[in-house]
């Protein structure tokens, strides 16, 4: 599996539904989440993991599961931003809950494992760029009629909100590939997808 626009979205609004019934802005926001979070993960400039490998010589193909811990990284970043108040609280705890559960269920990584060619993998997201997503933020919230001065406060709060909940990932897998018989540890570079 992998994080898909439609089940992060959906994720949300069950989420927003239960936390914060009645939200006008919850469906603008839970669809532009939905469409930008997707489409950051995989790129090596956004989200990179690396994981340290064991098991035999070779150079293989990491793969494994990640793991998210939400403690409250949106709706810090929303107070930050200058969002407070029940509705901006309850907004951020839906977009936490339903991005955290979405990417427990469905976010995997895979990447290259040197010096290791069959084995396990354990590895960590070291790159969760902020920046990158904000910007692809503020593309989508413009393209749901999210507009005006909350337009940039908004991104700000969800793009630093959920890139930090992000940089929180870890996985555990197993390395795949040719490999001799000789015991070996290695390092493995992984995409978040």
């Amino acid at each position: 599996m992998a994080v898909i626009p439609s089940a992060l979205t959906g994720a949300i609004m069950a989420a927003g539904n239960a936390i914060y019934p009645g939200s006008l802005n919850l469906p603008k926001v839970a669809t532009a989440v939905g469409n930008a979070v997707p489409s950051w993960l995989p790129i090596p400039t956004n989200v990179l993991t690396q994981g340290v490998t064991a098991g035999t010589v070779g150079v293989g193909t990491a793969n494994g599961k990640m793991v998210f811990l939400p403690t409250g990284q949106v709706v810090a970043a929303f107070s930050a931003a200058g969002l407070t108040g029940p509705a901006f609280t309850g907004l951020a705890t839906a977009v936490e809950t339903g991005t955290a559960s979405t990417l427990n269920s469905s976010a995997q990584y895979s990447g290259t494992s040197a010096a290791v060619g069959a084995g396990t993998d354990a590895t960590k997201i070291t790159l969760s760029n902020p920046a990158t997503l904000i910007a692809l933020m503020l593309s989508n919230l413009a393209a749901v009629g999210v507009l005006g001065p909350i337009q940039a406060q908004l991104a700000t709060a969800l793009g630093n909100g959920i890139s930090t909940l992000v940089q929180t990932g870890f996985g555990f897998g197993a390395v795949a590939g040719p490999s001799g018989p000789i015991p070996a540890a290695g390092t493995s570079v992984s995409l978040v997808f």
